[in-house]
């Protein structure tokens, strides 16, 4: 496989910048505001003193001793990069800020200025300093495009944990890039996988944009995706295994796991078991395949409209696979007891991640366009064909004995 680098600075930077300004809203604390007294006066201020600049990952953190002076409003600080000037403003209450922003390592002059009630301005420090490399250069130079199902899997590394946006390319049957997803995430290691490809070689590429709209240059590679196909869903049905959860909710039955319906708001989609209906964790459901077939993956999307990362919906949970029963479905003692276990082989342990972390019923937009995306796991490979598949839930959003879930797809190679 071949790598290849070059700069892009010029790629997609409006639809990126679109999507950070609906990303990066930014709250502005009164305590950074200008407090005080209205304007009495010309008289400036007295400037800082012990001004002390330390570099980090494409900027500096900066401390500094203030005036002796009650007519004192805020601290700002003044640097050109990229042919613009930028403003960074601190609070009279600190004694430090944060300069960020810088998309290069090269040496940069900052002048501060500490400004009263009136907005005079203090003859200004100036001090020049380099900046670290920027963290976009760290993801950058961490960059994984492999191969795999269906497409390709990309893996990376965040270790400031800046917020990224990353936009990601493959070519079309022309040979030309096509943009096909941006994901924005600040984990410190994080993987997406791209899919719906046939298996001939193709150009797949990276490029890194932060909230300032700096660009990174373009990771590009060749990679063979994986041969795979979805499973038709009309072939799909519920064995309904003693012991598996088979309670409904407001007429919505596990057949609406396959019905290809989302987030229709004309139709009551999903599945969903009964609080009530008496079981409990682990909980069980089972899908017959009606097809044999290699598995490479599922995607499980969730229920929607309030309850992303809520409530019933699956947080921890394993799946198993077999490809004929060795057992009849009515026997109560083998579903009901481990003994299946025996027979079956664990395909995945899964949990579903939150991105931001944050509890239920409070979503970032990276958590909901990981909603929205489906939860995509892969299945262990050093197995045969696979029929008949149970899951074994160990936990919900809010560790209920009940579920639900909008949809899912099932891949694998049925040839």
């Amino acid at each position: 496989m071949k790598k290849i680098f070059f700069n892009c600075k010029h790629i997609f930077c409006g639809k990126v910048t679109g999507l950070w300004m609906l990303l990066s809203l930014i709250a502005i604390s009164c305590s950074e505001l200008p407090v005080g007294q209205t304007p009495t006066d010309n008289i400036p201020p007295a400037p800082l003193t012990d001004v002390q600049i330390t570099p980090t990952n494409g900027g500096a953190h900066v401390t500094y001793s203030l005036p002796q002076e009650d007519d004192i409003s805020y601290v700002k600080c003044e640097f050109t990069y990229n042919g613009r000037t930028r403003t960074v403003r601190s609070s009279v209450y600190k004694n430090y800020m944060e300069v960020d922003g810088i998309g290069e390592p090269e040496e940069i002059e900052l002048k501060f200025y500490v400004v009263d009630h009136s907005e005079n301005n203090s003859t200004p420090y100036i001090e020049k300093f380099l900046p670290l490399d920027p963290p976009m250069k760290a993801i950058f130079n961490s960059f994984q495009i492999e191969p795999t199902f269906g497409g390709v899997q990309i893996i990376w590394e965040n270790p400031a944990k800046a917020m990224a946006g990353i936009s990601i390319l493959a070519a079309n049957d022309e040979g030309e890039l096509e943009l096909k997803d941006m994901i924005f995430s600040s984990l410190s290691i994080d993987s997406k996988r791209l899919r719906g490809f046939n298996t001939d070689k193709r150009l797949f590429a990276l490029s890194i944009t932060d909230k300032y709209e700096n660009v990174s240059d373009t990771f590009r590679i060749e990679v063979e995706p994986w041969y795979e196909i979805m499973l038709d869903k009309s072939k799909f049905s519920s064995p309904a295994f003693p012991g598996d959860n088979t309670s409904v909710n407001d007429n919505r039955p596990i057949e609406k796991i396959w019905d290809g319906v989302l987030d229709d708001p004309d139709k009551y989609h999903g599945w969903h078991t009964d609080a009530a209906g008496g079981f409990t964790i682990p909980q069980h459901f089972s899908i017959d395949l009606g097809i044999q077939a290699q598995l490479t993956h599922i995607v499980i999307f969730e229920r929607g409209e309030i309850y992303p990362f809520a409530q019933h919906n699956l947080r921890l949970f394993d799946i198993w696979g077999i490809d004929e029963l060795l057992s009849p479905r009515d026997d109560a003692a083998y579903y009901n007891s481990n003994e299946w276990k025996k027979d079956w082989k664990l395909l995945a342990k899964c949990e579903v991640i939150k991105p931001s972390g944050m509890p239920p019923g409070t979503n970032t937009p990276e958590d909901m366009a990981a909603h929205n995306a489906g939860f995509d796991f892969e299945f262990t490979q050093d197995v045969s064909k696979i029929r008949y598949i149970r899951f074994e839930v160990h936990d919900t959003w809010a560790h209920t004995p009940a579920m639900h879930m909008a949809e899912l797809s099932v891949y694998g190679d049925d040839r």
